[in-house]
């Protein structure tokens, strides 16, 4: 809303009538009607010390503003006057005019980096406000890099490609496989990283079964060691017991995909010098060279 309606100027006769504003000098926050009020006062006190600027792509390009947006409204407040602007002054009624403080600015010049480099410095942002910057940055140039925006707004690539992404996901701002760097040359939006996805190799598959079955084996070892203990401090129950309870935990596992439960329960019966009858499953033909290895 005009912050004209302030001081009774019309939106018809305010300068907001005749001079269309770029997108870029919308990337800031505006001012409250007291701050608008009181910089006014100091512009008419002081004169204008910062120009108005206007960007225009072309001769045959109407001219649009790019920075000035605050002032014109303070002006225009201060003095209840609409604000003229005619390159290179501008005037509000018979009581203000600042000559030559209007510039105009062509198309080598980038609009959303100007705006932001003129207001950066002089406008204190917190962490948010600066979020919400960037967030309208990327949106108004996708195509941007995130190192670029992040080198125009001050701010780290990290923290650009953050709200990049978030921004992506809500489906505020379209991904693009593509986007143009500082010297304006296009480059793919992931980079492809250089190095090679590394391939097993036959010896590191052999290695790797290798030391797998010695730890088994160890395992295997170590719970044989155990039992043995209780079977000694607990005599012929105790054995009795132990081999029920591995035959039954091999007829359980026997169902499942995996050998190794009824491979592990043969090589601890065997080890403790305990039969193993029929009510153990017969074991695979892999089970068996598993078995001759461990016991040789």
């Amino acid at each position: 809303m005009s912050s004209n309606r302030a001081n009774g100027t019309s939106a018809s006769s305010s300068w907001r009538s005749t001079l269309p504003i770029h997108p870029a000098a919308e990337l800031f926050p505006r001012m409250s009607p007291d701050e608008l009020r009181a910089l006014g006062e100091d512009i008419i006190k002081n004169g204008l010390t910062s120009p108005i600027v206007l960007w225009q792509p072309d001769s045959k390009s109407q001219a649009r503003l790019l920075d000035g947006i605050s002032r014109l409204d303070a002006i225009e407040i201060a003095t209840g006057s609409p604000v003229i602007v005619g390159a290179p002054s501008i005037m509000a009624g018979q009581h203000f005019i600042a000559c030559d403080k209007v510039i105009v600015l062509g198309k080598s010049v980038d609009p959303y980096a100007y705006v932001i480099s003129a207001n950066i410095h002089r406008r204190h942002l917190t962490a948010e406000q600066k979020r919400e910057l960037i967030a309208k940055l990327i949106k108004a140039t996708p195509e941007k890099s995130d190192r670029q925006i992040a080198e125009t707004v001050k701010a780290s690539p990290t923290t650009v490609g953050t709200v990049r992404a978030e921004m992506e996901a809500k489906g505020d701002v379209s991904k693009l496989d593509t986007r143009r760097d500082s010297k304006g040359r296009e480059q793919p939006a992931a980079r492809t990283s250089s190095r090679k996805k590394k391939t097993t190799t036959k010896r590191e598959i052999k290695e790797l079964k290798e030391a797998t079955s010695k730890q088994k084996q160890k395992v295997t070892n170590d719970i044989v060691c155990l039992i043995a203990e209780l079977i000694n401090a607990h005599g012929k129950g105790m054995e009795m017991f132990v081999r029920q309870c591995l035959i039954e935990y091999a007829q359980e596992i026997a169902h499942t995909q995996s050998n190794w439960g009824t491979e592990f329960a043969r090589l601890v019966l065997t080890k403790l010098n305990i039969a193993a009858d029929d009510e153990m499953p017969k074991p695979s033909t892999e089970m068996l060279g598993i078995r001759r290895r461990a016991t040789s």
